[in-house]
């Protein structure tokens, strides 16, 4: 008789377990009763590769949903592992959820490392029209060292510039596939460089509004 007791008592405990399971798995079956998943993509552009999915019952309810990528995952290229590219749901075909580019922002880690001692940091924040768009750019440059306040309002205006004029004439796509391979970056710092050194110039943040 003892035996068969403990043997009972060792029995309700994985009983009870067993029926949390079944109530989690009913629960789970009476959430997606109704719903289907939406494989979101990247825009062409990026590959209109795979970023996540989504669950909806009303595939309308998607549009405006906001997610993110590293810019390492969807080009292969680890020299811009620092940079998220922010994407918005605004088409459903099937069961695939189109985005278009919405903005990007550098990790906290990458500013940290190229803001050192003894640099100056000079920051812009400009709005651009595009063809098709207007977006809001903000830019960080480092000097090698402490500049004067004449010569940080120089490479201001010139970086302000020089933003303004790599933007004109061109559409989202065509702005945002300059910056993200560098070129843009690559011209303004090099022409930057004439008034005073620049170590470092990347586009911070863009945000498209």
């Amino acid at each position: 008789m003892p035996m068969e007791k403990e043997a009972e008592q060792a029995a309700k405990p994985e009983a009870k377990e067993e029926k949390k399971a079944e109530e989690k798995k009913t629960s789970a079956s009476k959430l997606l009763k109704g719903k289907n998943w939406y494989t979101i993509v990247s825009p062409a552009m990026f590959g209109e590769k795979p970023l996540g999915e989504a669950l909806a019952a009303d595939p309308s309810t998607l549009p405006g949903r906001k997610v993110t990528a590293s810019l390492m995952e969807l080009t292969g290229d680890p020299s811009r592992y620092y940079m998220t590219m922010r994407f918005k749901i605004n088409e459903i075909s099937g069961t695939t959820a189109k985005t278009v580019f919405n903005g990007h922002e550098c990790t906290r880690d990458f500013s940290a490392r190229i803001v050192q001692r003894f640099t100056q940091r000079i920051d812009t924040n400009t709005v651009i029209q595009l063809t098709d768009a207007k977006i809001r750019v903000k830019a960080i440059a480092i000097c090698n060292r402490h500049v004067t306040d004449n010569i940080a309002k120089a490479v201001r205006k010139r970086l302000e510039d020089m933003i303004y004029e790599a933007a004109e004439g061109k559409s989202l796509e065509e702005f945002i596939g300059m910056f993200i391979t560098g070129e843009i970056q690559g011209a303004i710092r090099a022409d930057v460089n004439r008034i005073y050194p620049i170590r470092v110039f990347e586009f911070n943040k863009t945000e498209v509004m």
